[in-house]
């Protein structure tokens, strides 16, 4: 490189030409001392020596320094393609959860160029998941639901492992980098370094099964997803039946390694290693008479992933009803496959009951027999039992989940008992009749019936306030009681509501307060009314079931229903009939449901689901004083597939999983539509998204909305790394 300066011109080398410069010239000045006639003899020597020493000097740095300047390279490389593998692993546990993401690994390395000196060309790395290998659990009992299934017979999975191993020339030992869903590790010819492991973490048992065809060498930087095929997004309980709980995984880490990393599990009871051709065999004995937490995941590697087959069904509301005359009963089945996981778009139908008597049974969104479960891997029944029974009959219904080829795989049966309750009226909506004595009652022992320690709860409100207060206990409203009626406040409290008559509250200062504690609350099918007076607020600590049911603020007063676990609004309505009044769906750490629910207000709506949130097929409306529509998971995702969302003021959507809007209908009249999936994507076919000011919609993943309308003031603003609109 030239070098200019105002004075003069300075040419600078390298240091290896200064020496060959040095050599010629020291050459040259000791030629001089010689005698004339054998100057140019001397010289021609001199450079030829000097020539000879640079070569031999080359060599020398060819032989010895380069090799170890290219090892260190590869040493480099691999500590940044452990980075990588770290961050892949990072991956793994969002799918884990339920999240799609994609991985990139630097597989070959890169050689600098240099002078005078010759390196190799870029080396590669091998990528492959291998051949599948089986791994099993058996002496598992689950309780609850789950127990027919998780009974303690042996479960076995298929599981692979995912190996990178580069290339190098210089490193003693070619290292590999392994991925096997429940450890991974750098391994070595004898040794394992950075061990980590997840199989067992005090009462909590988790195992990942890793899926994919990947076998590939590339000296480029590769980059894959990592795919949810079956979200470990639930544990299950699980304890042993006198036989302890044994967990056998394949593994290539070495047993002295996993000894070490469970070393410190004081609920592992025993170790067993057993070696074999392509894959040895660790065995985990855990300690019998204690309660595990177990986690079972599928993820896939560099695949589009497919739904997992139906294993099992279980019942998760319904079963050993009572039910009056004429009333209808609400039954829910969830499907699950293999990893304990829901089943989405799995068929799912019902038999008709077993006596004379029977009632009907058909899905709640088909209105005949047969279903698929949604996205949460449930279906909804609804049995009608008939207009007249002889004393007391005992019914039940079946209900089977079926696999691809319409093969029954597993079934579940509710039992139903027909009976005449206190009144002959049928109860509201889609609910289990209680015993009705006439009176509101504490329900001690839950069971819904009056009976044993159960007692009359009386109203004790004062100045024409209604108040019926259960304590600790379960607060049953039966039929008999009426529509509840009152100028004042109206509250109902325990811990547990059922209320199975309308609330209506007609003072301008009266307000609604139904408060089921820590427990859940049932008021399906009725109507909760406050006409002109002060807030309406539902709260439950467990799960609000408000299906079918109309709760309307007529008001200038706020509209509240928050609940601890799971929010049920399908086909319900909401209202907010007054100005700047705001109305409040929140479900603190579960799921809000509100399919085909109509949700109006006129000032702020917030539908807040932790878990999730289903709004597929409702209507939503905010139109006035430019209130904003907020729909938000923290955690899960938003399906508003055939939604009307209208609102003048900002219309936010913003989870943390997927959103899909297929067949959505999402407008602002005055302001933005800001849609946001943080970890997933947002997807939907023929939707139609506009704003009078800006449409922005960002994914983490994907954006993918064929055949979609998407109108703002100027452009709309789609932020992915994957797009198709």
């Amino acid at each position: 490189m030239t070098h200019n300066t105002p004075n003069n011109t300075q040419y600078t080398h390298s240091p290896l030409r200064h020496v060959l410069r040095g050599l010629v010239a020291g050459a040259a000045r000791r030629g001089s001392h010689l005698r004339g006639d054998r100057r140019g003899a001397s010289a021609i020597l001199g450079t030829m020596l000097a020539f000879a020493l640079v070569v031999s000097l080359v060599a020398m740095v060819q032989v010895s320094a380069v090799p170890a300047w290219n090892q260190q390279t590869e040493f480099e490389h691999l500590t940044a393609a452990e980075t990588d593998f770290a961050a892949f692993d990072e991956s793994v546990a969002k799918a884990v959860d339920g999240r799609q993401t994609r991985a990139t690994l630097d597989a070959g390395v890169d050689y600098p160029t240099r002078a005078l000196f010759v390196s190799p060309a870029a080396g590669s790395g091998s990528l492959r998941t291998t051949d599948p290998a089986t791994a099993r659990i058996s002496g598992a009992v689950a309780t609850g639901e789950t127990g027919t299934y998780w009974d303690g017979s042996e479960h076995a999975f298929d599981t692979q492992q995912f190996v990178y191993r580069p290339d190098y020339r210089y490193l003693q030992s070619e290292p590999s980098l392994v991925h096997e869903g429940t450890a991974q590790y750098t391994a070595y010819a004898g040794s394992e370094v950075g061990a980590t492991q997840s199989l067992v973490d005090g009462t909590k048992v988790s195992l990942v099964f890793l899926e994919g065809d990947i076998d590939t060498a590339t000296s480029e930087a590769t980059t894959f997803g990592v795919v949810p095929l079956s979200a470990g997004t639930d544990y299950i309980t699980v304890t042993d039946a006198g036989t302890p709980i044994t967990i056998s995984v394949p593994t290539r880490l070495s047993e002295d390694t996993w000894r070490d990393l469970l070393a410190d599990e004081p609920n592992v009871r025993s170790i067993a290693y057993a070696t074999g051709t392509d894959y040895n065999t660790l065995t985990v004995e855990l300690a019998p008479g204690k309660t595990y937490d177990l986690r079972l995941s599928r993820v896939g590697i560099d695949t589009p992933g497919a739904l997992q087959a139906p294993a099992y069904i279980v019942d998760v509301e319904g079963d050993n009803a009572v039910v009056p005359p004429g009333a209808t009963h609400r039954a829910v089945v969830e499907v699950r496959d293999a990893q304990n996981n829901p089943v989405p778009n799995a068929v799912v139908k019902a038999s008709p009951g077993l006596t004379a008597e029977s009632g009907r049974v058909v899905a709640r969104d088909t209105d005949t027999v047969s279903t698929v479960t949604d996205s949460d891997g449930r279906a909804t029944f609804v049995y009608t039992a008939t207009g007249s029974i002889d004393g007391v009959v005992n019914d039940e219904f079946d209900v089977v989940v079926e696999d691809a080829a319409g093969a029954t795989v597993d079934r579940v049966t509710f039992d139903v008992q027909l009976r005449e309750g206190g009144v002959t009226d049928p109860l509201r909506g889609l609910v289990a009749a209680v015993d009705d004595p006439g009176f509101v009652y504490a329900d001690v022992d839950g069971n819904g019936e009056f009976d044993g320690a159960d007692y009359r709860v009386n109203d004790t409100g004062t100045g024409g306030d209604v108040k019926y207060d259960a304590g600790t206990d379960r607060l049953v409203v039966p039929p008999s009681t009426g529509t509840i009626v009152s100028d004042r406040d109206i509250t109902l409290a325990g811990d547990g509501v059922s209320l199975h008559v309308d609330v209506v509250a007609t003072g301008s200062n009266s307000r609604v307060d139904v408060d089921a504690g820590s427990g859940s609350l049932a008021a399906i099918g009725v109507s909760v009314t406050s006409v002109s007076g002060k807030d309406i607020t539902v709260t439950a600590g467990d799960e609000i079931d408000l299906s079918g049911a109309s709760v309307t603020q007529g008001s200038k007063a706020g509209l509240s229903i928050e609940a601890g676990g799971d929010v049920d609004l399908d086909n319900a309505g909401v209202t907010v009939a007054q100005d700047s009044n705001s109305l409040r769906i929140v479900s603190t750490d579960g799921f809000v449901s509100a399919r085909s629910a109509d949700i109006s207000g006129k000032g702020d709506i917030r539908i807040d689901g932790t878990d999730g949130v289903d709004l597929a097929g409702a209507g939503l409306s905010g139109v006035k004083d430019n209130g904003a529509l907020d729909v938000v998971s923290a955690r899960g995702g938003v399906n508003l597939n055939g939604v009307v969302m209208l609102g003048d003021g900002d219309i936010v959507v913003d989870a943390e999983g997927n959103v899909f809007v297929v067949g959505a209908n999402i407008a602002s009249t005055k302001t933005d539509v800001v849609i946001t999936s943080d970890g997933g994507m947002v997807s939907g076919r023929e939707a139609a998204i506009s704003a009078e000011d800006d449409v922005t919609i960002t994914a983490a993943v994907r954006i993918y909305l064929p055949d979609s309308s998407i109108e703002n003031e100027d452009t709309p603003e789609l932020n992915a790394p994957e797009k198709e609109v």
